[in-house]
């Protein structure tokens, strides 16, 4: 058959993210949708089936990561495995390739799956994609959720971690990203109206709220719901900044103490980050390094670089995409990469 359509799959526990990359590896389309599975395992089989049929027919194929496993409404990874597999294999067909990290992309049955090779490797995916592409320094996809930090040089992944809990002991992976972390995880304590206290530990607010209140968030990347159901404007995401204080948004009506909050929280959201980027690049050679950044917080990497005096490109500059394409490349980046590896596999 000949392939036309390369699809990546990266299936997210809170995102399903899809790429299309031609048989020249141009990006063709980058999307996101929401899927919540904590809310029901229908939610993901309705997102998959709707994709499928805004992909073209001809010259199909499909390649896939996931971190969706982790999930709680699964009772371990390899449940969660077992069934994104399943469904998978039900909704695109028998010719499916999943990423493994020992092996590459590889077609498997659940027989015959080790499920660690496969549980959350969408980040060994985009990191060995980069790596091929550039001789030294760090991918990082801040995202929705976590930030990966992966180190690479001589054009090969050097992590000191290989799953989710050996990366956590080693900062390559930070459970801190730009929508869904709650304020509370950054700091127990803030500066406001010139006073410092502690907050409240509620999940009154995340890091959407912040970054809403200060411009720095893409409508079109804020997918989550809020932590009250309420809407996203800039007023009700001060409101649920203000419970975080134990007080009303309605006590002060100056918003320049709000805005100044939320630069104190993205201030500490930044130290987290920079620490850790400074702990895993502490571990590669001496030499030239840049960073590579991908993700919807990827603004909080370029701020970073600045203030290290580090080069820094995006993601969607390592392979051609038009101008419509490159920020949504950037937020999939494991789409982008798995979809092209899956191309360069059939190349050779």
């Amino acid at each position: 058959m000949n392939i036309s359509n390369f699809i990546g799959w990266d299936i997210g526990g809170a995102h399903l993210k899809i790429a299309n990359v031609s048989n020249n590896g141009m990006v063709v389309s980058v999307k996101q949708c929401p899927t919540p599975i904590w809310e029901g395992l229908l939610v993901l089989e309705h997102a998959l089936i709707n994709a499928v049929e805004k992909i073209p027919d001809e010259g199909q194929s499909h390649a896939l990561t996931m971190t969706a496993e982790l999930s709680d409404i699964f009772r371990n990874r390899q449940e969660g495995v077992n069934f994104i597999i399943k469904l998978c294999h039900e909704i695109l067909g028998r010719n499916i390739s999943f990423y493994t990290m020992k092996h590459g992309l590889k077609k498997i049955n659940i027989k015959e799956l080790d499920f660690n090779q496969i549980a959350s490797a969408n980040w060994h995916a985009s990191s060995t994609y980069t790596a091929s592409l550039v001789e030294s320094g760090l991918f990082i996809d801040v995202g929705s959720t976590t930030t990966d930090i992966i180190p690479f040089y001589g054009n090969k992944i050097r992590t000191r971690g290989i799953n989710d809990q050996s990366r956590l002991r080693s900062d390559e992976l930070i459970y801190t990203g730009v929508i869904r972390t709650p304020i509370m995880a950054l700091t127990p304590k803030a500066i406001f109206n010139g006073e410092l206290q502690n907050i409240v530990n509620e999940n009154f607010a995340t890091t959407a709220d912040i970054y809403r209140i200060l411009g720095y968030l893409n409508e079109f990347d804020d997918l989550m719901g809020t932590t009250d159901g309420e809407d996203k404007s800039i007023t009700s995401s001060i409101r649920r900044l203000a419970r975080i204080l134990g007080t009303d948004s309605i006590n002060y009506h100056d918003k320049n103490h709000w805005h100044e909050l939320a630069k104190y929280f993205h201030e500490a959201q930044l130290e987290i980050l920079m620490n850790a980027i400074c702990n895993v690049l502490s571990t590669l050679p001496k030499k030239r390094h840049v960073l590579v950044s991908a993700g919807a917080g990827h603004f909080l990497i370029k701020i970073i670089a600045q203030r290290l005096n580090i080069p820094c490109i995006n993601f969607s500059e390592l392979f051609d995409c038009d101008i419509k394409s490159q920020h949504n490349s950037n937020i999939c980046a494991p789409a982008v990469a798995i979809a092209q590896l899956n191309r360069l596999s059939q190349i050779k």
